[in-house]
């Protein structure tokens, strides 16, 4: 999972994304440094490696936290 699931911040402005992963005995482990993070459009919203997103231009991005087969989504939106 990815939260927040809805984060918003302005241009220039910056939202921390944090990956939470749930394992098959419901046990969870914060997961943010190790999975690769990308967001949909680069031109509303770049993240960085720790998860980190940097608003760029208004609109709405999807973040996604990918690991293995699994990933986890969430919108930024930029305003």
């Amino acid at each position: 999972a990815v939260t927040p699931a809805k984060g918003t911040t302005a241009v220039a402005g910056t939202r921390q994304f944090v990956a939470t992963g749930t394992y098959s005995d419901g046990s969870t482990a914060v997961l943010t440094s190790t999975v690769t993070w990308t967001s949909g459009t680069v031109g509303v919203a770049t993240i960085n490696s720790s998860g980190l997103a940097t608003g760029v231009g208004a609109g709405t991005s999807v973040i996604t936290a990918t690991l293995g087969a699994v990933n986890g989504t969430a919108n930024l939106t930029v305003s």
